[in-house]
């Protein structure tokens, strides 16, 4: 018994001494990066490392350091030359991108966070609608550090339920997944201001389309469950309801006939009115809402689809469902099949609360 826990505790302390420490005073650390395309195939990486004020210790600005070579791993060598204190990507939260490096495909740059064990699997993904280097050099948070600021910006719209969530993690797996294509959120800077403007839609790993905000809230109902969130719709009079989505659950169900394969798409959402801009009866108008808001989202939900479709892309991941319910599924034949595939949806909207308003 007592040479066992000798061999245990001799192991343990052999373990111990391979991890390589590191003290926070002697590295900096980063929250935020960014990737953009150079010319000759380059890419230019940039870091906002933060920097407090020695004065000022409550004050906390931002060092941007950028540079262009050929790999992300030679740029961060290059960068310690003009630092004191090396860099390290144990903090960094938040990763960007431009979109012209997006259109020509991010496996590469991904290649070098997935291989670092210092990296969090759990670290956002974004693609900025222009170059990820001008977002950060822009004056958009005075009193928070940007990272911080990004970081909160996206963690806090995909707890409410808006944005589909979407991280490291989650990105690889629907990169590398079959039946599947992964997606990021898309940022804007607009007069020193950022935005979630959108979704970017990759085929692999190349960025092909976009959507905006209101296609991603959309979206975000046909992918998953959800009880956060609102939708508006247009009466008919041209005044607007919005709804409060309180409940909502989606189903997918294949069928096959002797041609080909069918998907049909349900969608149940149960909701509050919350705000009108119009005086109704709730009994003789509800009736109404419930059914203009099932038409809207039907007929925007099965324009969506289409263009999934017509882009080659697959962010809901029909291939994959299709592909757990069908024995000997291929997925070249998937691929010739899915711009023709036959998707309904079905849409039922329950309104069980009108407010404390009588």
């Amino acid at each position: 018994m007592n040479r066992c826990f000798f061999l245990l505790l001799t192991t343990c302390l052999l373990l111990t001494a391979c991890v390589r420490q590191q003290i926070i005073d002697r590295i900096t650390l980063f929250i935020v990066c960014s990737f953009d395309a150079a010319t000759n195939d380059q890419i230019e990486f940039t870091i906002a490392a933060p920097k407090v004020k020695s004065k000022k210790p409550d004050s906390i600005s931002n060092q941007l350091l950028s540079k262009v070579a050929n790999t992300s791993v030679d740029i961060k060598e290059t960068m310690d030359f003009q630092l004191t204190r090396p860099t390290s990507p144990g903090r960094l939260s938040v990763m960007l991108f431009g979109k012209d490096l997006a259109a020509k495909g991010l496996a590469k740059e991904l290649d070098v966070a997935l291989r670092d064990a210092q990296a969090s699997r759990r670290m956002y993904l974004a693609v900025v609608d222009g170059e990820a280097k001008n977002m950060l050099q822009a004056d958009f948070s005075s009193d928070e550090e940007k990272g911080m600021f990004l970081f909160n910006l996206l963690d806090s719209n995909m707890r409410s339920g808006v944005l589909p969530k979407q991280n490291l993690h989650e990105f690889e797996y629907s990169l590398s997944g079959k039946g599947m294509d992964p997606f990021l959120p898309l940022l804007k800077l607009e007069h020193d201001q950022v935005m979630i403007s959108g979704l970017a839609l990759f085929k692999d790993d190349k960025y092909v389309q976009s959507i905006n905000e209101k296609e991603m809230r959309l979206m975000k109902l046909l992918q998953s469950n959800t009880k956060l969130g609102s939708c508006e719709v247009k009466l008919d009079d041209g005044s607007y309801v919005t709804v409060r989505n309180t409940s909502s659950k989606v189903r997918y169900r294949v069928s096959k006939d002797e041609k080909s394969e069918s998907v049909t798409i349900n969608l149940n959402l149960k909701g509050e009115i919350n705000e009108s801009r119009t005086v109704f009866s709730p009994s003789q108008e509800l009736q109404l809402i419930k059914k203009s808001l099932e038409n809207e989202l039907t007929t925007s939900g099965i324009q969506l689809i289409h263009l999934f479709k017509k882009e080659g892309i697959d962010p809901l991941g029909l291939g994959d469902f299709v592909r757990s319910q069908t024995r000997n599924w291929n997925e070249d034949e998937w691929e010739e099949q899915y711009p023709t595939l036959n998707v309904r949806l079905n849409v039922t909207v329950i309104i069980k609360e009108m407010g404390i308003k009588k």
